[in-house]
């Protein structure tokens, strides 16, 4: 399944990427042919030289788009390698304004030479191109078409590639932020915990066997399964499973914590380490073992379409050991934005006494 969720992600890429190239092969190739005008009498689509020279003009134009688009933007302009870049432009710009102009003056003295050889049948009349234009009109106006569509080629091609290039640098710095989620337990939780299994086992409690249970399907799961694109939904309430345990393993009787999970996770998949953000939060701002009647509770609803994710806490003052352990409400706010966009819905509730999180995610 979760090979499958990155070749729907893949597939839509590609699809998104075909619809772009299909629309600029329009744009440099049919629309010109059709839209500048041509000589009094002339069909658009007659073998004449300005016909040959603007298609031939237009296919290098489309091929600049995207040397532009995958070459001299990602390896050349972020690279802060300006005046390289403006050179390559220049040298494109004057390669697509002289090659069509060059190849089209050789055909067409290979059509007359060829014409000289053949056998006049009949009265057979060869078109040839007006000349009643003045040589500097005419480079004028292909001049200022070239301009126009050499400039529309790399603005949009500026355009899209940066656009990408933002989206680009947005993933990486999620994934960074997931990757410092994934390598940090909370020092101080992880060594509460160890002391709290060893006051157990010296006590030869049956509840320090299960205290290590619950570290090693911990430990596994970030480690291991929280690599993965995505997860199956039964995985992630595990490991929430497993964390609300340890705390609560480490906490006295002035502690309440609840969990309560319902419903049916099937094959659903989740975002491996989006909801313990939330319930990391809550034990951090709602639990201190010197302060009596600290509540926590927790409540994951699934549905047919989703889950949602309802933590409710109590506030107290801190102990001075219990520091931040994720990558931060705002980070995972964000993550939620680029990953499930318009199919999540975050609520937070806050006053002087309580704090509570709403999140419903689509999954389907």
């Amino acid at each position: 399944m979760i090979f499958v969720s990155k070749q729907d992600e893949m597939f839509k890429k590609i699809k998104g990427g075909i619809t772009t190239h299909i629309f600029f092969l329009f744009l440099f190739i049919v629309v010109p042919i059709l839209v500048f005008l041509r000589p009094p009498g002339e069909s658009v689509f007659e073998l004449n030289r300005p016909f040959v020279q603007d298609t031939i003009a237009n296919c290098m134009l489309l091929c600049f788009f995207y040397l532009n688009y995958y070459i001299f933007i990602p390896r050349l302009f972020f690279n802060h390698k300006y005046v390289i870049y403006i050179s390559c432009v220049l040298l494109s710009l004057t390669i697509a304004f002289v090659l069509p102009y060059v190849i089209v003056t050789h055909l067409l003295r290979m059509e007359h030479d060829f014409h000289e050889f053949l056998p006049h049948r009949g009265n057979i009349d060869i078109p040839h191109p007006p000349h009643n234009r003045s040589p500097f009109f005419f480079l004028y106006d292909e001049l200022r078409r070239h301009l126009y569509l050499f400039f529309t080629a790399t603005f949009f091609s500026f355009l899209l590639r940066t656009r990408e290039h933002l989206s680009e640098v947005k993933e990486e710095k999620l994934k960074a932020e997931l990757s410092s989620l994934k390598s940090q337990i909370n020092p101080h939780f992880l060594f509460n915990t160890l002391n709290s299994i060893y006051a157990l086992s010296v006590m030869k409690d049956n509840k320090a066997s299960e205290a290590i249970i619950h570290l090693a399907g911990l430990m596994r799961y970030v480690i291991k399964d929280a690599n993965d694109y995505k997860i199956p939904l039964q995985k992630e309430i595990d490991y929430i499973g497993n964390y609300i345990e340890l705390q609560k393993a480490r906490l006295g009787n002035t502690t309440y914590v609840r969990f309560e999970c319902s419903g049916d996770p099937g094959n659903k998949e989740i975002t491996p380490l989006i909801l313990i953000t939330y319930i990391e939060n809550a034990f951090k701002y709602g639990i201190n073992p010197d302060v009596d009647d600290c509540i926590v509770e927790i409540t994951l609803q699934i549905t047919d379409t989703g889950i949602r994710l309802y933590v409710f806490n109590k506030k107290v003052q801190s102990s001075s050991g219990n520091h931040s352990t994720g990558i931060g409400m705002s980070n995972t706010s964000e993550r939620l934005k680029h990953l499930y966009p318009e199919k999540h819905n975050l609520q937070i509730s806050e006053n002087k006494e309580t704090y509570s999180v709403t999140l419903s995610l689509q999954l389907s």
